[in-house]
């Protein structure tokens, strides 16, 4: 019960700390960011990319979508279903191919929607209220990742953060998977998972 409750606390306070950065250092940031992930191999390598569809005051993931269409690279972005709290990765053409989803979050419509396989996703980047420097991530509560993720084990996992969202230490749960790499507008972090 003490880790839940350190969890929304840590989520309290880093979203606290996110939402106050201003929209212009946001936008910036996320432009860096950008730029230290398509210099990474997995990135450059991968065919499939599935990508969150930013929100509120998240590292922005437009200006990566555009730049994977311009080389070719089939984007794929989560659907989400709130009942069972599970996702479908889904192509995206154009950013036309979006709605507003659950929870004010755009997401892939779903009349039409195309799902990808799991296991030809190359690549899939994570979205977070935290990560620690082993890879261990807080999410927004819902356990839509935490579900995904065993799914594409063969996909490399990046975190997209801002360096304000990096903490000393996430206490992880036993399904917890860690992401490999995060980045943040000042560097990459290649995770060395704590071993048990």
């Amino acid at each position: 019960m003490e880790d839940i409750a350190d969890k929304k606390e840590l989520r309290k306070k880093i979203l606290k700390i996110r939402n106050a950065m201003p929209i212009e250092e946001r936008t910036a940031q996320s432009t860096i960011i950008t730029g230290r992930l398509v210099e990474l191999d997995d990135i450059r390598k991968a065919a499939t990319i599935m990508v969150f569809l930013n929100f509120g005051s998240e590292v922005r993931t437009d200006g990566l979508i555009s730049w994977g269409w311009e080389r070719g690279k089939r984007i794929v972005a989560p659907l989400c279903f709130p009942e069972t709290r599970e996702m479908a990765p889904c192509v995206i053409h154009d950013f036309s191919d979006l709605e507003t989803g659950h929870y004010g979050i755009r997401e892939p419509k779903a009349a039409g929607a195309l799902v990808v396989p799991h296991e030809e996703i190359d690549v899939v980047l994570i979205p977070a209220v935290a990560f620690d420097r082993q890879g261990r991530r807080v999410g927004y509560g819902g356990g839509y990742y935490d579900r995904f993720l065993p799914l594409v084990p063969r996909a490399a996992r990046i975190g997209m953060i801002f360096s304000c969202q990096l903490v000393p230490e996430v206490k992880a749960d036993l399904h917890d998977i860690p992401a490999q790499r995060i980045v943040t507008e000042k560097e990459i972090i290649i995770s060395t998972p704590a071993v048990s």
